[in-house]
């Protein structure tokens, strides 16, 4: 016999599966939100020097100054890293548009699927509705510097180094197929949609230039 308890407990956790389709958005909570950038950071397992400046809102190439490491930029899990007087050093962070010397980059769209939701003060990239069959692609040639989850919200998150000042970041609700390391060319495979449920999944994409966002539209390659 099941109790009621027991029955209690059992549609409680089926409502919430069902709530939790690939439909939804690809941020989903999985590690602390952070109100404020607090003085140091802990680092966790699976953390990057990138994925901690991505959390934060940084550029990595201060924050490695800050902790005096040099590349490859190496932390290791329990490490303290300073954050605050990187903040403070970088100033707000802002959404300016690309300067001129920024065209010697050539970006490729990362999907060819719609655009769902614009650039906004709201959204610090595009977002993509994906359908079964769907690829997801680098928008341009780079390393992949961080590939898991649950950084600050996002839920698989692929995060590619393009350049000193360039990074681009694929969030997913299903896990990329790429390793922290690997180096991809432009329209390199990252993700593929083999299923997406019945009201499909949902690609974030951003480009972020010195630690600050920008809009995608401003560097794609007209389609």
């Amino acid at each position: 016999m099941i109790d009621s308890g027991y029955r209690a407990w059992l549609s409680t956790l089926l409502i919430i599966a069902g709530c939790a389709s690939l439909g939804q958005p690809p941020v989903a909570e999985r590690s602390p939100i952070f109100s404020a950038t607090p003085e140091f950071y802990s680092v966790t397992p699976g953390d990057t020097l990138y994925s901690i400046a991505w959390r934060f809102d940084l550029d990595f190439r201060t924050l490695a100054r800050l902790n005096a490491l040099v590349d490859p930029y190496r932390i290791f899990s329990g490490e303290q890293v300073r954050l605050m007087s990187s903040r403070v050093a970088i100033g707000p962070i802002d959404r300016a548009q690309p300067r001129v010397d920024d065209a010697r980059l050539r970006w490729s769209w990362p999907t060819q699927a719609r655009v769902s939701a614009g650039y906004s003060n709201a959204n610090s990239g595009l977002n993509f509705k994906l359908t079964k069959n769907t690829h997801v692609t680098a928008a341009g040639a780079g390393e992949v510097v961080y590939a898991g989850t649950g950084l600050g919200g996002y839920r698989h998150l692929v995060i590619i180094k393009h350049d000193e000042r360039f990074l681009s970041a694929y969030s997913l609700n299903q896990p990329g197929r790429v390793a922290e390391g690997e180096r991809l060319a432009a329209g390199d495979l990252i993700a593929a949609m083999a299923d997406v449920g019945r009201s499909g999944s949902t690609l974030h994409f951003e480009i972020r230039r010195d630690g600050a966002p920008v809009d995608p539209l401003s560097l794609l390659q007209a389609r």
